[in-house]
C-alpha cells in the first residue's frame, strides 16, 4: 500500500501512526497538497491527502473512511475503534471532538499564514481560535486514557495526540505548557511509542 501526503498534516499523520500500530506496511510518497500539486493531481484530481492506494490499485480518500477501512483489514485485536456498541459511539466522538480542533487550528492557519495579512479577517480568526480551544478543552476534560496505565491505545488517543501535535506546532504560542495537563499527558506518553517516533511531524 501507499499513504500518499505529508505528516506535517493530522489527517495523514492519524492514518500513519495508525497503520504502523496496526502492523500494515506501506510506502509513504511525501507530496505536498501545495508544493506538489501537478504531481498531486495525477494521483488524485482532488488534490487532497491522505490518499490510501491498496496493492489492488484502488484509491481511498478521507482520513476517517481510510481508518475505517484499515479497522476492517486489521488483524484480531487490533481495531483501533470497535466494531459496535457504547464503546464504538464514545470514541468516534472523542475522535470528532479532535478532528474539530485539527479543522480550526487549519484554518487559522489559512487565514493567517497562507493570505495576504490584508484579506485576514480578524472576526474569523477569532471564532475559529475560540473554537480550537473550546475543542481541546472538551478534550482535556475526557477521563484519563487507558494508555496511560498501560491499557491499549485507541484511535481516540491517536487523533487527540496528533490533534494537538500539530496546533501546537503551528500555534506555540497558543499552547503553553499546562494550558491541557491531561492531553499533555497523553501526548507525553503517546509521542514516545514507536508508532509516533517513526512518524514525526516534521
Amino acid at each position: 500500500m501507499k499513504l500518499i501526503g505529508l505528516f506535517d498534516s493530522p489527517y495523514v499523520r492519524r492514518v500513519a501512526v495508525s497503520m504502523r500500530l496496526q502492523g500494515f506496511a506501506f510506502e509513504h510518497v511525501a507530496l505536498s497538497v501545495f508544493r506538489h500539486q501537478d504531481q498531486m493531481r495525477k494521483i488524485n484530481p482532488l488534490v487532497k491527502a491522505p490518499m490510501l492506494v491498496l496493492d489492488s490499485g484502488e484509491k481511498l480518500i478521507e482520513s476517517s473512511f481510510i481508518l475505517d477501512y484499515l479497522d476492517g483489514e486489521a488483524a484480531a485485536g487490533k481495531r483501533l475503534i470497535p466494531a459496535e456498541g457504547a464503546a464504538r459511539t464514545q470514541i468516534q466522538q472523542h475522535c470528532a471532538i479532535a478532528l474539530i480542533a485539527a479543522e480550526k487550528a487549519v484554518q487559522i492557519v489559512y487565514d493567517t499564514k497562507q493570505r495576504p495579512v490584508e484579506l485576514s479577517y480578524a472576526p474569523w480568526v477569532a471564532r475559529c481560535t475560540e473554537q480550537m480551544h473550546q475543542a481541546f478543552a472538551m478534550l482535556d476534560a475526557q477521563p484519563v486514557s487507558q494508555v496511560l496505565s498501560g491499557g491499549p491505545i485507541n484511535q481516540a488517543d491517536i487523533t487527540s495526540v496528533v490533534a494537538l501535535g500539530f496546533a501546537r506546532h503551528v500555534h506555540p504560542a497558543q499552547f503553553p505548557i499546562g494550558r491541557y495537563p491531561r492531553l499533555e499527558q497523553l501526548s507525553s506518553c503517546c509521542e514516545a511509542l514507536p508508532a509516533f517516533l517513526e512518524t514525526p511531524l516534521e
